[in-house]
């Protein structure tokens, strides 16, 4: 299970890899001995999340591991059919990839952040009631990884903090975003090693291609060029955007993340 960090002073990627309490190693990210975890996990946990790893996660075509997940969950809460491959996934992850990008640079999220937030919106796939799709999957995104840094790091940013890497909503948004997305976990925050491990075989994919990716720069002309280059950073701020603790109506700009009636969970 991720816990938090004993380290309440360390910097977000200091809370990737070993420390020490008393004499026996401890994984930061989990307070237990390294070698209780199966190694493929500890190879997710120490994954870098760099810039030429962002890249690959969020918007190389068609492995866009990351940006899939969340509009997955999305496009099942609309109850519309999802096809990684459908020209209408393309188009909206190719904006909300860039977002995303920007949000994990600027956050500075570590790997088992990501993870935990990736099992948190995998949970909530059931669960989430969504009637307007405009600005979904930056609402679910950020939902889960302002949850999972919350959760998992002893020191996290504030939520003005989060606003300003969102670069779109204000902190009141990003507050309301949170409580909403709390509600439709229901306040189940507990992670199993099983909820990490189904991500495993995509973000190592993801990463294995983002390295060849950027050893093929360094060589020479890129073959990947067109993919590397994030698409240009569309979202901009509006001072039209509504506020969040408004109820939702057809003509807000942003979707109101509910839970839908639930069956009863796997999870104690």
């Amino acid at each position: 299970m991720i816990l938090p960090s004993s380290n309440s002073n360390s910097s977000p990627s200091a809370n990737v890899g070993r420390s020490t309490k008393g004499s026996n190693p401890v994984h930061a990210a989990s307070l237990v001995d390294p070698a209780a975890h199966p190694p493929a996990l500890l190879q997710l946990l120490n994954i870098k999340i760099e810039k030429h790893v962002i890249e690959k996660l969020l918007t190389f075509p068609h492995t866009d591991y990351v940006a899939d997940c969340v509009s997955e969950a999305v496009d099942y809460a609309l109850g519309r059919p999802w096809s990684p491959r459908s020209s209408h996934t393309s188009l909206y992850n190719a904006d909300f990839a860039a977002f995303a990008s920007v949000v994990l640079s600027c956050a500075e999220v570590t790997p088992g952040t990501l993870l935990v937030a990736l099992s948190y919106i995998a949970r909530a796939r059931a669960h989430l009631t969504i009637f307007a799709e405009e600005w979904a999957r930056e609402c679910v995104f950020l939902g889960a990884v302002i949850v999972a840094s919350k959760y998992t790091q002893d020191s996290t940013l504030r939520n003005v903090h989060w606003a300003a890497c969102s670069g779109v909503f204000g902190a009141r948004d990003i507050g309301r975003i949170e409580r909403e997305f709390l509600e439709v976990l229901n306040w189940n925050l507990g992670v199993h090693e099983a909820d990490l491990m189904a991500h495993h075989e995509g973000l190592s994919s993801a990463c294995a291609k983002a390295t060849r990716a950027s050893r093929a720069l360094q060589a020479g002309p890129p073959a990947y060029n067109m993919y590397l280059a994030p698409p240009p950073y569309t979202h901009r701020r509006r001072s039209s955007l509504p506020g969040l603790e408004a109820l939702p109506s057809p003509q807000s700009s942003l979707p109101s993340l509910t839970p839908s009636p639930r069956t009863p969970s796997p999870y104690p």
